[in-house]
């Protein structure tokens, strides 16, 4: 083991059996992720996300395969062992879980005297774990009196009660408007920051996996089709499923009539770092002779990195455009041919 992985996952598979057919939710699934990292699993729905996090706290057994964190096979946890060890590992959801006929005090209460809390040490952690997320004036409304954002804070702060080491979050921006979700990526940012915890966040919205995720997973169909740090999945998408899962969420996929419209060359491409901001298009264009069209374009920024983004049409002669391409690939422009 990595001195330190955290979490390994090794080819880890689930299966559910029904009466005609075998559904295989998750395939042979093999990632570590190591403490103080933020890692990312996004994919589109009924990719198998929500089962292979769930095999993360043993609310999901694998058919096979094993997960072991902090250097123990989870699976031959029971009893007491198992109630502890599921106190280390907090996770939040879509909906919330919260419970309505409790007040947010209550909701966070109920889980530290799960763990055999009792008296102070109940009402004090409550009042630190509400300071933490920004509701020390809520203690006593109840859910329903709540917003959205509010309610996943609630959450957090319930998952992390117990001292937890690991929060898995289980798409659990995405019944939230965008200005709420990065308000609530930013309280994620600050625990991992200031407390060093572990955080696996599966969605299928690229945006958050832009703003917080040092390394993503790419599900599809049940496998793990790419692993990349943020930045050079984005810059770099190696397998197809990526490139096009990317870029349908981007919106950088023309419509089939630009592309029959076309009469010349059809490209994207990506600039890193320094060349988003250079004119190295213009002046490989103007040395060689060639027209461009842009068809769509933006820059991104991850942290310090930037990364453009580019679709355009190369009018000229084919020699031309080819002595084009390989002088923005000469200066690190990475080119995918579109037509």
């Amino acid at each position: 083991m990595q001195n330190n992985s955290l979490i390994q996952v090794k080819n880890v598979s689930v299966r559910f059996e029904s009466k005609d057919h075998v559904i295989e939710a998750v395939k042979n699934v093999s990632f570590d992720v190591s403490k103080g990292e933020i890692f990312g699993i996004i994919g589109s729905s009924g990719a198998g996300k929500s089962t292979l996090v769930r095999t993360l706290n043993r609310l999901a057994d694998p058919s096979s395969g094993q997960v072991i964190i902090d250097g123990t096979d989870i699976k031959t946890l029971t009893g007491h062992q198992l109630q502890a060890f599921r106190f280390q590992v907090g996770m939040i959801f879509q909906n919330f879980n919260l419970a309505s006929s409790k007040t947010v005090y209550e909701n966070i209460a109920f889980v530290l005297k799960a763990a055999g809390k009792k008296g102070d040490a109940v009402k004090n952690r409550v009042q630190e774990l509400l300071t933490l997320v920004d509701l020390s004036d809520k203690a006593n409304a109840y859910p329903a009196e709540l917003s959205g954002g509010q309610k996943q804070r609630v959450g957090i702060a319930r998952a992390l009660a117990n001292e937890a080491k690991i929060l898995l979050c289980d798409e659990a921006t995405s019944a939230l408007d965008p200005t709420t979700t990065t308000a609530i990526l930013e309280l994620l940012k600050q625990l991992n920051q200031e407390f060093g915890l572990t955080i696996v966040l599966i969605t299928h919205e690229i945006d958050v996996v832009k703003k917080i995720c040092h390394r993503v997973a790419v599900m599809s169909q049940g496998e793990i089709v790419e692993i990349n740090n943020t930045f050079n999945l984005f810059a770099r998408p190696i397998q197809s499923f990526t490139q096009n899962f990317l870029n349908v969420d981007e919106n950088t996929n023309l419509p089939e009539v630009i592309k029959q419209n076309a009469q010349g060359k059809l490209v994207r491409l990506r600039y890193v770092n320094e060349n988003a901001t250079q004119p190295i298009l213009y002046q490989a264009a103007m040395e060689t002779k060639v027209a461009f069209n842009i068809l769509h374009g933006f820059i991104e920024y991850f942290n310090e990195q930037a990364l453009g983004n580019l679709v355009i049409e190369l009018i000229g002669e084919p020699e031309n455009i080819l002595n084009l391409i390989a002088k923005l690939q000469h200066q690190g422009v990475i080119i995918e041919d579109i037509n």
